[in-house]
């Protein structure tokens, strides 16, 4: 509550200083590169990628097209470089590496999740509903076992932890993992490309 709160009066002061706006050539003002959070998406995104895309949106602008676009890396491991820089980015302690670096093995799961389902879900709306009710339900859940070590920082403490919830997340991504293995992958559709 307290990061939202943060984050949207500092957008506020932006907008009311003038500070970060463009003027479009039809004379309305463009805010976009201001807005850094999309509460909604944040909070209620069905999939992890929408969870993650609408979190710190200037920085992931800058990362995409000073990290992410111009690496000379392989497409596949660009998305894991990027999110070990994030995490160098906010430090050396261990539980942002654990963090930063639990979401391209997620990101990439429910994108080959999404692509089995996505013939099925085409044809059928109460399984689209479903699909999205059991994903946003994993989002939720995967999110909160991830996003702990960047709050307890210490390797042993979220082991600890993690080891007290008997490694039901990691079980759970694993099994997905090796079901999504063995079903043959549909097609994903096209997403209208966003900026």
């Amino acid at each position: 509550k307290q990061w939202y709160q943060r984050r949207v009066r500092a957008e506020g002061i932006c907008i009311a200083c003038n500070l970060g706006t463009k003027e479009l050539d039809d004379g309305t003002v463009d805010y976009s590169s201001i807005i850094n959070i999309d509460i909604y998406n944040t909070e209620l995104g069905w999939e992890l990628g929408q969870c993650v895309r609408a979190w710190n949106k200037s920085v992931q602008r800058w990362m995409k097209t000073y990290v992410y676009d111009t690496t000379k890396l392989p497409k596949s491991v660009r998305t894991d470089f990027v999110f070990a820089l994030s995490a160098f980015w906010h430090g050396v302690r261990p539980g942002y590496y654990l963090c930063f670096l639990s979401a391209p093995p997620m990101l990439k799961l429910q994108m080959k999740v999404s692509n089995l389902t996505s013939k099925a879900r085409e044809t059928n709306p109460s399984l689209e509903t479903m699909y999205r009710v059991v994903s946003w339900s994993f989002v939720r859940l995967m999110s909160c076992m991830f996003i702990l070590p960047f709050y307890v920082l210490d390797l042993d403490r979220t082991l600890a932890i993690w080891s007290s919830m008997y490694w039901v997340p990691q079980i759970a991504i694993s099994i997905v993992f090796i079901v999504s293995l063995v079903l043959p992958e549909g097609q994903r559709p096209e997403r209208p490309k966003t900026s």
